[in-house]
């Protein structure tokens, strides 16, 4: 029996979901999982891994520094044989417990979004000293995304030979031929029924573009009254967001639901799916749901976005902070039926073919017992 601790810094977004269908999914009979996350009001909850009987552990690392968060994280890492670390904070967290180990388990590092050289300096220095002080004590580095592998290289944080790409993976199934009214669904939200549903799904967070996506929206809105956009979401730019909507004068356009549960729903009422962003990016989980419930997706071509998205095929990439191309992009899906049904179809046989839950998972599995034979 091989025992792992799954460390991620937040139980918002992508890297928490990836960390609960990981975590949920591992063989049982090879593999004994923990978890160890913040409790901060998030899409993953302490619930959902006590329910099958997985151990769950309360953290507080999301923002600052904590010597009684790094003493429990060395406590629990005495007890297992591979330290599975989330992001960047996870990962600083995670590792400096270990180097203080006489006997430190096998450190795995994912990385969900390689950040640092997107920052101004000197921040973006510091980050990159700290991650290539703190390589050495990573036995291997799994990048979501060939895009994510490649930046690791190019700053020279990993060796070629410690780096390996694994995609995420969603459960398809959850989000295909989902059926749903979507009078009643859009009345829910407060979306008018018979809008064209742009949708949205993300932290409300750097580093997504809400600008771009205010901006190109509002030309579009100009020219189609039916266009309506849905952002599904919550985080610290809340306010903002909030303050640009009323200033583009875009307050009975844009609808602004906060945090829910029912994402393949909403997924099902929605008619496109669109994510902005300036700066960098992973492989995003909901563009992978919106592609398996089969919506076209409008996307920044950013991080592994081109890897998900087959372009003119299953969806459109656009270039970050083209406001004219976002928006010329949005009247063409908007215009053109028959482009989003092909689209749409497309992208869920990618999905499908490509990004279940089931290949991830047994890639990871593979992983583990190849560092732990």
């Amino acid at each position: 029996m091989i025992h792992i601790l799954h460390l991620v810094a937040s139980s918002r977004g992508g890297g928490a979901a990836h960390v609960r269908d990981l975590a949920l999914r591992l063989d049982r009979s090879r593999f004994a999982v923990q978890v160890a996350m913040p409790k901060d009001g998030g899409n993953v909850r302490q619930k959902d891994f006590e329910a099958v009987g997985i151990p769950f552990h309360r953290v507080d690392i999301a923002a600052g520094f904590s010597l009684q968060s790094l003493w429990r994280i060395r406590r629990w890492l005495a007890q297992v044989d591979i330290l599975h670390v989330h992001g960047a904070r996870a990962a600083l967290f995670g590792r400096l417990a270990a180097t203080s180990l006489a006997r430190r388990p096998c450190v795995i590092y994912t990385v969900h979004g390689f950040a640092a050289p997107y920052y101004p300096q000197p921040r973006r220095g510091v980050l990159l000293v700290i991650e290539r002080a703190l390589s050495p004590v990573t036995d291997l580095f799994v990048a979501v995304c060939h895009a994510e592998g490649e930046a690791l290289l190019k700053a020279d944080i990993a060796a070629p030979d410690c780096v390996q790409v694994v995609w995420n993976g969603i459960e398809v199934t959850r989000f295909r031929d989902i059926a749903t009214d979507r009078v009643a669904q859009r009345a829910t939200l407060g979306v008018p029924s018979d809008a064209f549903l742009i949708t949205t799904i993300c932290r409300l967070y750097k580093p997504r573009d809400f600008d771009t996506l205010l901006r190109a929206f509002r030309q579009l809105a100009t020219i189609h009254s039916a266009a309506h956009l849905l952002i599904v979401g919550d985080g610290p730019l809340r306010s903002k967001v909030e303050q640009q909507i009323s200033a583009l004068s875009l307050t009975d356009r844009v609808t602004l639901v906060g945090w829910r549960d029912d994402l393949p729903a909403i997924y099902a009422a929605s008619d496109m799916y669109t994510l902005t962003t300036w700066g960098w990016e992973g492989l995003p989980l909901t563009v992978l749901e919106a592609m398996a419930a089969g919506l076209p997706v409008v996307a920044t071509d950013a991080g592994g976005a081109h890897e998900a998205i087959e372009n003119e095929v299953t969806g459109l990439l656009v270039q970050r902070r083209e406001v004219e191309q976002l928006a010329g992009t949005f009247m063409r899906m908007v215009d053109d039926a028959d482009l989003r049904r092909s689209m749409g179809q497309a992208g869920q046989q990618r999905a499908c073919a490509l990004f279940g839950v089931e290949k991830m998972v047994e890639r990871i599995e593979t992983i583990y017992a190849r560092m732990l034979p």
